[in-house]
């Protein structure tokens, strides 16, 4: 009995230990000799005895971790295939569905697979057909494939220029931001990203027809999405209308696009420019053979879009569903991500704007989130008009009854509409700060938008600029969108408010119903600032009325006066006291130093010019600055020497003839960082700064035709008093003038140029005129141009000295430095 036990024990390993040595590959990894391709049983024992006869055993056992690496690396990455890839390699469905069975029964993974109902029910579809009529039968089974509810989750593509806005639908952030990485990733690997190149024949002329037939300036979007699915139908070389033959094509390209994530909204938005991109090449050629082609092909995307719509219909209608069920957010819960951030905004904006701290860029990206933000969920504005907003629409706002109100053109509303906004004090305070204190770090160009992104352009969408804020506070975006918000206050506003009130919110809010464009009328300043208030009182919003002490802000409004009424009751010289806490007070002034700060440093700065004044062409000691102040009797606000020296630069006349950016500028009329700016009373029309000048930078140029001083006195003896914008001026012993009378010049039709607008001041000017000779096109011009004489802040006006009244000769007979340069 004991043998037999001890049998029992012994017979298994060794049964285990026979099989080893008999097969002794059995459970190795089977390793490919990368010289002859062939699986060994042992890879070392292979390479000595043939591959590499005769090698050192160093360069044998390289050429085993080689082909072990090379096993190690296919097993780990090329056994898998990505199903888009396989659509870019294989444009034919028979044929992909082929090797994809192929694949899976040698044992390689698919990613992105469609279902087997799906596959087959494409492959019932035609292969390739010249005539587009005899697939449209197979159309809506494919596109209801394209948007099978087994595709992966309804997600929006991350890809700024991908993304619709979302102002009419409510998801879950979470969800959102898990599946954004997984649709960009999706459309990347897939090729989904890859475009034309940008000068191509088809793509100049769409991009010229969307700008100049359709007056659609922001179309770099419809662009993109044509020129990726033209390279996905014709992956190499110019693209031209082949792809009109490839419908079964098209309709794969439709289906990687929902295999890749894409919402059925996005799907429908690339039909549609596809469509509008055929109609454009429909209107460029004759209707004949091509012609008829071209719109049957047409034909064929608007049956294969009837599905895809019905899909997104059912998404909207479960969204809405889903809202009666588990309950719509209300103007409290959007107004939620207002009320967690206030206390981080008003941090940052006391410390960039009261103290003068400089904030960190990741702060001051978070506040512009935030002033966007209380455009949308505190004033019920749609994102665009936070996109479309400008400077020069801030510059001229109004204040009325207590309000700030802007008016802004530019948004994606109806024709007949205006986007009006009344900012409380508080909030004009806050828009001022990222006016004055973030905006010009980020002015890179021409762009002339309020709100501009890290890269100096527009902002592509505030809505996903709200996302941002609610993840950055983190509170779950819970649907409280713009549009959300909008449906909430419509809520309360049809349970609460009279006929009269709401065809006043209807306006307020800009709405392109039916409702509002039946009831639309224009209201005045005073009605919108009371609907403004009106909505105030919405259950569940109760703003802040009151300005708080902490908050004042050198651009904001205090005790219902502004700074230039200070100024007005104070007159800013050289050689004045500043007013006393008493006299400030007695005059309707706020007690703070906010205004005495202010007036402080205008006078600071215009003692520092008046310095600067006499050092025009050679840099001054510092003794002997420091005897002119002592010449002046300044004993308190008085500039430093040293800063005196550190402000002074030469003129360079000769380098500023030369630089290319003021010759382009001059020859295109588009000089960065103005704005007009309507003045109440007789002043009229000004240009104020948008963005920091320093001492010395050109500003602008005073434009318009040369002509000689003779001609000039001719318009000024047949205009009379209307010829105010005539420049007379000395260059080269010649006597000439520059005629910005006649306006729109001939260069430039329809260019409204700033030289002109540019009111006088004899006592506090900030540019003054320099007389150069630019080559501009082919001949060499007498310009007169703007030099900054101090450094100018944002907001403020740009003024010189006219020498004599503007209705007079401008600067004739006055012995003024420049005029005989």
């Amino acid at each position: 009995m004991f043998k037999c036990k001890a049998l029992e024990v012994l017979v298994p390993p060794l049964k285990k230990l026979m099989i080893h040595v008999v097969f002794p590959h059995r459970h190795r990894n089977a390793i490919y000799c990368l010289m002859c391709s062939k699986i060994p049983v042992s890879i070392k024992r292979h390479l000595e005895n043939r591959c590499m006869k005769g090698c050192s055993a160093v360069e044998i056992a390289a050429q085993v971790d080689i082909a072990k690496e090379s096993t190690r690396v296919w097993t780990a990455t090329q056994r898998v295939w990505e199903y888009n890839t396989l659509v870019k390699l294989l444009p034919d469905h028979v044929s992909r569905v082929a090797m994809v069975k192929y694949l899976i029964q040698n044992g390689y993974l698919i990613l992105n697979k469609p279902c087997d109902e799906d596959m087959d029910c494409a492959r019932e579809a035609p292969g390739t057909s010249d005539s587009v009529t005899a697939t449209t039968s197979a159309v809506a089974a494919s596109a209801v494939a394209c948007t099978a509810s087994s595709s992966p989750p309804e997600e929006e593509e991350t890809d700024s220029s991908e993304t619709p806005s979302p102002d009419e639908k409510t998801r879950d952030s979470s969800r959102r931001s898990r599946s954004m990485g997984t649709v960009r990733e999706a459309m990347q690997a897939g090729g989904m990203y890859e475009k034309c190149p940008p000068e191509s024949k088809l793509l100049v002329g769409f991009r010229n027809h969307l700008i100049g037939a359709l007056q659609i300036q922001n179309c770099q979007q419809e662009v993109d999405n044509v020129s990726r699915f033209l390279r996905y139908m014709q992956p190499e070389g110019e693209p031209n209308l082949e792809f009109m033959t490839k419908t079964t094509e098209t309709m794969d390209y439709m289906s990687a696009l929902s295999n890749s994530g894409l919402s059925a909204a996005t799907i429908l938005n690339y039909m549609k420019n596809i469509i509008r991109f055929l109609q454009y090449v429909k209107g460029s050629v004759d209707m004949n053979e091509d012609g008829i082609k071209i719109q049957k092909y047409i034909d064929f995307l608007k049956t294969m879009r009837k599905p895809v719509a019905r899909k997104h219909s059912g998404n909207a209608c479960s969204t809405r569903c889903d809202g009666i069920v588990d309950g719509m957010p209300t103007v409290h819960d959007c107004n939620l991500v207002l009320r967690s951030g206030k206390k981080r905004f008003l941090d940052i904006y006391n410390r960039m704007a009261i103290s003068k701290i400089v904030v960190s860029p990741t702060e001051k990206t978070w506040y512009r989130y935030y002033c966007e933000a209380v455009m949308m969920l505190r004033h019920f504005q749609r994102p665009a008009a936070v996109e479309g907003m400008t400077v020069r629409e801030w510059v001229n706002r109004k204040l009325t009854d207590g309000r700030y109100l802007i008016g802004i053109k530019n948004h994606k509303t109806g024709a007949t509409h205006v986007a009006t906004i009344a900012l409380t004090l508080e909030e004009e305070a806050w828009y001022q700060g990222y006016y004055e204190c973030i905006r010009p770090e980020f002015v890179r160009g021409e762009c002339d938008c309020f709100f501009l992104s890290a890269r100096g352009t527009q902002i592509t969408s505030g809505s996903s600029d709200l996302l941002r804020l609610h993840e950055s506070c983190g509170i779950d975006h819970g649907g409280c969108t713009s549009g959300q918000v909008r449906r909430a206050a419509d809520t309360l506003v049809a349970t609460s408010f009279t006929e009269t009130q709401k065809q006043n919110v209807a306006a307020y809010m800009c709405r392109s119903d039916l409702v509002a464009d039946t009831h639309y009328r224009m209201p005045g300043p005073s009605a919108i600032v009371a609907t403004a208030v009106l909505l105030d009182t919405l259950p569940g919003f109760t703003p802040e009325r009151r300005l708080p002490a902490q908050t004042d802000s050198p651009g904001s409004c205090m005790s219902g006066k502004e700074f230039s009424d200070f100024q007005q009751t104070f007159p800013v010289s050289r050689d004045c006291q500043p007013p006393t806490k008493k006299q400030r007070v007695e005059a309707g002034f706020p007690e703070n130093r906010v205004y005495y700060d202010r007036w402080r440093k205008r006078q600071y700065a215009d003692r520092q010019e008046h310095l600067l004044s006499y050092f025009t062409y050679r840099k001054p000691s510092g003794g002997k600055i420091e005897r002119l102040i002592s010449e002046e009797g300044w004993t308190s606000n008085c500039p430093k020497a040293q800063d005196i020296l550190d402000m002074w630069t030469p003129a360079l006349k000769y380098a500023i003839e030369s630089d290319q950016n003021i010759l382009n500028s001059c020859s295109l009329q588009k000089w960065k960082g103005l704005a007009i700016k309507s003045f109440d009373g007789q002043k009229g029309e000004g240009v104020v700064a948008t963005t920091h000048f320093t001492e010395g930078d050109i500003v602008c140029d005073y434009h318009g035709k040369v002509i000689t001083k003779a001609e000039g006195e001719m318009m000024m003896k047949d205009q009379g008093d209307q010829a105010g914008y005539l420049f007379f001026f000395n260059a080269g012993g010649e006597a000439l003038c520059i005629d910005a009378q006649t306006w729109p010049c001939p260069c430039h039709d329809g260019v409204e140029t700033f030289g002109r607008k540019i009111n006088h001041s004899s006592k506090h000017p900030n540019i003054k005129p320099l007389c150069v000779v630019l080559r501009l096109g082919d001949e060499d011009v007498h310009t007169i141009l703007f030099k900054a004489t101090r450094d100018i802040k944002v907001d403020t006006e740009l003024k010189f000295n006219y020498g004599v009244n503007r209705t007079s000769f401008r600067g004739e007979a006055l012995h003024l430095d420049w005029l005989d340069e």
